[in-house]
């Protein structure tokens, strides 16, 4: 009987181990389902922005009983179909809905792209808010995001509904 728990155990402690070891998700990973509706593609000058994809979520804080968590990555393609530098810093994209306004709780790091590139970057939210949910229509909004040679661009709020589920 005790080599038999002994192996349960040691079974155990392996599983533990490969668990704790696992790196954990990337930034944005999941966030591939598609929208269930998104604004087209928004451009101003020689950059155009496009929401690729999302993952959404909702939880209650366990610290907050009269709050909710929603957790929401986005996936964000830019094109600079211009012939100057352009740049883009996901930490200043916002997450817009009921008239507040949230910044990313982390994000892909800011980048440029030469002339004719286009690259993805990841947004994740992470707000604690009673009315914000998943089946609540939301805008992500470029002010400060975006630049061209040195200029800021700005580009119109992309508006969005992650989910028909009230999640």
């Amino acid at each position: 009987m005790k080599a038999g728990f002994s192996r349960v155990a040691a079974i155990f402690v392996a599983i533990s181990v490969a668990i704790l070891a696992a790196p954990p998700p990337a930034l944005g990973e999941d966030a591939s389902r598609r929208f269930v509706w998104a604004d087209g593609p928004v451009q101003s000058q020689a950059i155009s922005v496009a929401l690729q994809g999302q993952s959404c979520d909702r939880e209650i804080d366990p610290n907050w009983s009269y709050a909710n968590i929603l957790g929401l990555d986005v996936r964000i393609s830019i094109t600079n179909s211009g012939t100057a530098v352009a740049t883009f810093d996901p930490a200043q994209t916002a997450l817009s809905a009921f008239g507040r306004s949230h910044r990313p709780h982390r994000s892909d790091v800011a980048a440029t792209m030469l002339p004719g590139a286009s690259r993805t970057f990841v947004v994740y939210f992470l707000v604690r808010d009673d009315d914000l949910a998943c089946n609540v229509p939301m805008a992500l909004s470029f002010d400060r995001a975006l630049g061209l040679d040195g200029v800021p661009v700005t580009v119109r709020p992309i508006s969005f509904l992650a989910s028909n589920d009230h999640i």
